[in-house]
């Protein structure tokens, strides 16, 4: 029975944590680049301390940081996976996997077609890829989405590859409804669930109501 995952990302503070910790999703993602989401290894470390994150997995976000400031925060915190979403090389995700015990996930950042062939040089490096939307100098958390049509590429290149992947950038209660037929194994939200730039739970109960109503009817078939 096939299930969409879903991550929570952007978790700023203990209380969006906590909100976070009490839904059903797989992965709680913390953003440790410079954003409006950054918080810092040590922070998280103690909201984990006050609040363990049970069999939820967690994501650390990281834009074109050093593998020092990458193996200090896993060090830190028990990051399950380590999430490169800048212009990372093939080279420095290698260098980075030899280094790390966490997994590997690469964000590649849709343009047009040629993406996915930028996508196919990581693989056999990464774990896993999450497919996003650039906005100006923002990397992610714009609420901004990209052309959804070319989604069966990727879809295309992790069946071929055994590798999963999950749809981020402009999902929210409106826009779900959309990109569920294109039946991604993960969706990835961080505005999406946020009210006056706070997780909700009402937010994120919605999301997880209509992705089960989606995978129950997927299975029925």
């Amino acid at each position: 029975m096939s299930r969409t995952k879903i991550k929570f990302c952007g978790n700023k503070s203990l209380q969006d944590y906590e909100t976070t910790i009490a839904s059903g999703v797989d992965y709680i993602g913390f953003v440790f680049a410079e954003s409006k989401r950054q918080v810092k290894p040590e922070q998280v470390e103690k909201w984990i301390r006050h609040t363990s994150p049970g069999n939820k997995r967690l994501v650390g976000i990281f834009v074109n940081q050093s593998k020092e400031e990458i193996m200090h925060a896993v060090q830190t915190v028990p990051l399950d996976i380590v999430q490169c979403h800048g212009e990372e090389s093939p080279e420095f995700i290698r260098d980075l996997k030899a280094e790390c015990d966490a997994e590997i996930w690469k964000v590649m950042h849709h343009e047009n077609e040629t993406s996915v062939g930028k996508m196919e040089g990581f693989m056999g490096l990464i774990d896993g890829f999450v497919i996003d939307r650039k906005h100006g100098n923002q990397y992610g958390g714009t609420g901004t989405r990209f052309d959804w049509a070319h989604i069966p590429l990727y879809s295309d290149l992790s069946v071929r590859y055994g590798i999963p992947y999950f749809i981020a950038g402009g999902i929210n209660v409106d826009t779900l409804g959309d990109l569920l037929p294109y039946a991604p194994p993960g969706i990835d939200l961080s505005s999406g669930i946020e009210e006056n730039f706070i997780k909700s739970r009402k937010k994120m109960n919605l999301i997880e109501s209509m992705v089960m109503e989606h995978d129950k009817r997927a299975n029925a078939r």
